[in-house]
């Protein structure tokens, strides 16, 4: 099994702020930024994480039914 908990993470790149991986994407990256690259790796990997994680389904395991049991309570009327 795997936990995987909620982490919030804000990053920015120190030299552009402003810079967001999600609407800027890799072309918005100025003068080859190490750290916006990073920044864009690093959101890269979350959106691939976030896609397996919602395809993957774990093996169900199926329902046994259990064998019919008879009516076990008495009539009133006698009925059988």
């Amino acid at each position: 099994m795997l936990k995987i908990g909620s982490v919030k993470w804000r990053g920015k790149c120190s030299r552009h702020p402003k810079f967001d991986p999600y609407l800027d994407g890799r072309a918005a990256i100025r003068n080859g930024c190490e750290k916006c690259a990073a920044l864009c790796d690093i959101y890269t990997h979350h959106v691939q994480m976030l896609a397996l994680m919602r395809g993957f389904t774990p093996p169900q395991n199926p329902k046994r039914r259990t064998p019919g049991t008879a009516d076990l309570q008495a009539s009133l009327f006698g009925e059988p």
